[in-house]
């Protein structure tokens, strides 16, 4: 039976050349054996195991020949099975192989030869780009200090009830009630987005004013001294059955021009209410506004007019760092002024320290959130992954609090970068979902759908990706993961001319190089391989050991073409 199945059983693997997708390297094997080979009370099972570059044997699955577990083509046993296994950069010039095994029926067992059924693993779909670009809180100078504050409270699809969860808002006007600053007038305006279960809701929004006007002075009667209910005005205002903050967050969107069209013209033209959301629902763009763009419609704003105590730059300075040194108490300065006291110095470890002193004391979104970006810069520049690792932890702690502080597309994006940099994919994905239904200005939500799709490449879902990246517009990242999307999808023609228009941009750019370079390869155009390799290595000289291990190049490397690319 060894020697049978040695000589004329079939193994055949898809893809010939494995490649990882996500973190896993998929695969298929067909396995077909010579007639007659299986005998009775025998058994024939084919174990499938990776080895490493270092001789390290992973074992992956097998191919058990038991009855039932097989069919007979052309009279043939023959098993068709999928598998993967997790990949690391160390397996990268490893071997899949196959070994039959013989049981008789005393369990005595005996082996084929092992067989080689693909060599090593290419890595093209880890060529991903990110934008990754948080951002510290744009510091305002004291003499532009608002004589106002806003907060957003958002609520539940059809519910009036207050909710203290992930960015509701709530802790920012918590903190503002029990700073004790004078208080002018309290203005509420509430709303409700326009899909149907909100707008038949009967009174909904002005529910929702009520019930927050009463949480405001519940709170301000029993938990502040500085100001009373007879010294604040209240005034509540109500939006119902509109569609202008509707259009707002569209045209303020991330979908294409002309989606947005299709939706300002149903908007705009004639129809009731229900019949415009009803045709809303039959737009290919639905599923963006039902998951991006109705669920912060949900809101009331609160609008505090309140009486501002300016310091000049100095005296916010000295007292900062008497606050940092354990000098002076920490209500000696708002904590508004205390962020502002980190900009007025050029030292990133001063500002660190002034920031964490914030932190301590004062707990503010701002405070927090630009102390997590001074942890996520320091992290960008460490070589150490324990202290990376570390540092991202550190950011992401901070960056949290801070975006439940203030619930914006930037603070969820932030937070985002950090997760996903620290691989943390469940939390990431969540955290960039959050921050588009924040809205917010075009450029950040392009950033913010490149990311995800960078996100989504990584891990394989690439039909995810797909829709992610039709709203990341023609930034430079978007455009290469685009690019490399449809070479992933086996769209070589596409991948090309979009990678032949991004170098058009961005002529410099060795990865968009490489790509058409392994596009030369895949589609055995040999010169279209050497151009841009060539192209490649000298822009970034660190491609050419990258060129020799790849497998992409396995068919060229001992050409006479591709040892000339590789060249300065």
């Amino acid at each position: 039976m060894v020697k049978k199945a040695e000589k004329e059983q079939k193994l055949t693997v898809t893809p010939e050349v494995l490649m990882v997708r996500g973190n896993q390297v998929p695969f298929e094997i067909e396995a077909q054996l010579p007639q007659n080979l299986l005998k009775k009370n025998y058994n024939y099972n084919i174990r499938v195991f990776y080895k490493a570059a270092q001789g390290v044997e992973q074992h992956v699955g097998s191919l058990p020949f038991e009855f039932g577990n097989y069919n007979f083509v052309g009279g043939k046993p023959t098993i068709k099975t999928s598998f993967s296994f997790p990949y690391t950069p160390s397996k990268i010039q490893g071997q899949l192989m196959a070994q039959g095994v013989v049981t008789n029926p005393k369990g005595r067992k005996k082996f084929t030869k092992a067989t080689l059924l693909a060599p090593g693993i290419r890595t093209t779909p880890h060529m991903i780009q990110v934008v990754h670009a948080p951002s510290y809180v744009a510091d305002q100078a004291k003499a532009q200090v608002p004589d106002y504050l806003k907060f957003t409270i958002y609520f539940d699809e059809g519910l009036a009830t207050l909710r203290k969860g992930l960015g509701t808002n709530f802790q920012q006007l918590d903190e503002f009630i029990l700073s004790n600053q004078k208080t002018k007038r309290i203005d509420i305006l509430a709303t409700q987005s326009p899909n149907t279960d909100e707008y038949k809701t009967r009174n909904l929004a002005m529910r929702r004013a009520v019930a927050l006007e009463q949480y405001i002075k519940k709170k301000i009667d029993t938990e502040t001294y500085a100001n009373t209910l007879s010294s604040i005005k209240f005034e509540k205002k109500v939006i119902t059955n509109s569609w202008s903050a509707f259009l707002g967050r569209i045209q303020n969107s991330a979908l294409p021009e002309e989606q947005i069209q299709q939706i300002l013209d149903i908007v705009n033209g004639p129809g009731s209410f229900s019949e415009k959301e009803n045709q809303l629902q039959e737009l290919p763009s639905y599923e963006y506004i039902d998951m991006y763009v109705y669920p912060v419609l949900r809101y009331a704003e609160v609008t505090v007019d309140y009486v501002p105590t300016p310091r000049k730059d100095y005296e916010i300075y000295l007292l900062a760092k008497k606050i940092m040194q354990n000098r002076a108490n920490a209500d000696a300065l708002s904590a508004d002024d205390m962020q502002y006291a980190a900009t007025l110095t050029p030292l990133l470890a001063e500002k660190k320290k002034i920031y964490e002193s914030a932190v301590e004391n004062y707990m503010s979104w701002q405070a927090l959130n630009n102390l997590g970006i001074v942890y996520f810069e320091q992290a960008q520049k460490e070589l150490n992954p324990k202290i990376k690792k570390n540092l991202l932890e550190n950011a992401i702690l901070n960056l949290q609090y801070a975006a439940h502080r203030n619930p914006t597309a930037q603070q969820f994006y932030n937070l985002a970068v950090a997760h996903h940099q620290n691989g943390n994919v469940l939390e990431a994905m969540h955290s960039y979902d959050y921050a588009i239904k924040q809205g917010g200005a075009i450029a950040l939500l392009q950033n913010i759908f490149t990311d995800k799709a960078a996100l989504e490449l990584k891990l394989g879902q690439y039909d995810d990706a797909v829709r992610s990246i039709s709203f990341a517009g023609s930034g430079y990242a978007a455009q290469f993961n685009k690019a490399l999307l449809y070479f992933l999808k086996e769209n070589y023609e596409g991948a090309s001319e979009l990678a032949v228009k991004l170098l058009q941009e961005f002529p410099e750019d060795a990865s968009t190089h490489y790509l058409l370079a392994v596009i030369g390869a895949r589609t055995q155009q040999e010169s279209l391989m050497a151009e841009h390799l060539q192209k490649a290595v000298a822009l970034q000289p660190t491609l050419a050991g990258k060129a020799i291990e790849d497998l992409e190049f396995v068919n060229y490397h001992k050409s006479q073409a591709f040892s000339s690319a590789l060249k300065k």
